[in-house]
């Protein structure tokens, strides 16, 4: 069927000689075959134009008329299907070659890091490589620069800022590491004074001269270490060292409701792939719009690139992730025990470091017309209550003379 479509929409333009061409165009019509455009050139030319002939055919033809036939012109699908088939080979390795070029071009060539120490560098390459993000990897895979520099921040404790963006098949990666200031060492005499109302608990003084003792009620400001040591008549002056563990006292109102709504992911997550050319979405992958009823849905878009220019399609990535949707409902013991935990962990986050809850009383309960459960408390706090002060030598020796 498909030779038969082929030779009856193909034409043969042919030249005709001999002594009497005419006895080719009998020959024709004897065997049914239609002539077109029948022209005579002189008198042993004529030119025709004829259906595409099996070899055989024409040989046949050739033979009863006696004459010569000299092809001028092949026009139809049958010769317009073996050029390609000729080409084919072309035709196939130039767009193999194209999508090559494509995929280098998508293709993450270069990761630099600048800012980092070597040991954070290799501890940052390897998470960038748990997200996809590596020498040979193509971009279509690698994440959102934004979500990269929230997992690196999260992950990373040395560092103040990390900065993601990528230029051309370059990812670079700035971070601003943390510098922990070193200890200062005292720059003079000095004394230690309360920091806030206390009771003194434990001392541990390295340098200079406890002047309160344990149990003692201490206010704001009072002397608890003086940097002032040896007699009256010779004395030295040292910069207090120590630490003052003192009892403090805190309160704090907390509200915990006895009814909430939260959502946990239950594990399963599907993914969606698309290519959109100009405002055409074509889905690859994954065709449901809604995989799940309660879902968290994440898309990266990435433009495709052809060398040095962006192509107007966009490879597009989307991930849905299920959700389920729980109530919680307290009792008022345990919304009362969270109200504890919650004021406890608000205050050790303002408090110095070292500082410990020793115990915590509820002054008050009572539940709101929200449904929330409002407990007032107070906490008895052990902490490091010392505030140094300079202490000026010159004048303390001039007060002691004053006094004689």
């Amino acid at each position: 069927m498909k030779n038969r479509i082929q030779q009856s929409t193909s034409r043969l333009k042919v030249e005709i000689k001999g002594d009497q061409p005419e006895r080719f165009l009998a020959v024709c019509r004897t065997l049914g075959i239609p002539l077109w455009q029948v022209r005579r050139i002189n008198g042993t030319t004529l030119v025709c134009t004829l259906p595409v002939q099996n070899p055989s055919t024409l040989k046949r033809l050739v033979k009863k008329s006696g004459c010569r036939i000299h092809i001028i012109k092949k026009t139809g699908i049958a010769f317009s299907w073996r050029k390609i088939q000729i080409q084919i080979g072309s035709v196939i390795g130039i767009f193999f070659f194209i999508f090559i070029l494509i995929i280098l071009s998508n293709m993450v060539w270069s990761v630099q890091i600048k800012g980092a120490d070597p040991e954070l560098e290799e501890r940052i390459r390897t998470l960038l490589k748990e997200q996809h993000l590596y020498v040979g990897t193509l971009d279509i895979f690698v994440p959102d620069s934004g979500q990269i520099e929230d997992s690196l921040t999260s992950s990373l404790t040395k560092v103040t800022w990390i900065g993601v963006s990528r230029e051309g098949t370059t990812y670079h990666i700035d971070v601003v590491q943390k510098k922990y200031a070193e200890k200062k060492k005292p720059a003079g005499p000095r004394n230690l004074i309360a920091a806030k109302p206390a009771v003194i608990h434990q001392m541990f003084v390295e340098k200079g001269q406890p002047v309160v003792e344990s149990s003692q009620f201490v206010r704001r400001g009072q002397l608890l270490v003086s940097g002032r040591t040896g007699s009256d008549k010779s004395p030295k002056f040292v910069s207090s060292e120590g630490k003052v563990i003192g009892e403090t006292w805190y309160q704090s109102e907390t509200s915990v409701p006895l009814t909430s709504r939260y959502s946990l992911y239950t594990g399963k997550s599907s993914k969606q792939y698309r290519l959109s050319f100009w405002n055409v979405q074509i889905p690859l992958w994954g065709l449901k719009s809604k995989p799940y009823n309660t879902f968290s849905k994440e898309t990266v878009k990435k433009k495709v690139r052809f060398l040095l220019w962006e192509l107007p399609v966009t490879w597009s990535r989307t991930l849905y992730r299920e959700k389920k949707v729980s109530e919680r409902r307290l009792t008022q013991e345990e919304a009362l025990e969270e109200a504890k935990r919650t004021a406890v962990n608000k205050l050790l986050g303002r408090l110095p470091q070292g500082a410990k809850v020793v115990s915590t009383k509820v002054d008050q309960k009572a539940q709101s017309g929200r449904g929330e459960l409002v407990v007032k408390s107070h906490h008895v706090v052990y902490e490091d209550i010392v505030r140094p002060q300079a202490l000026d030598p010159a004048a303390e020796k001039k007060k002691e003379g004053g006094k004689k």
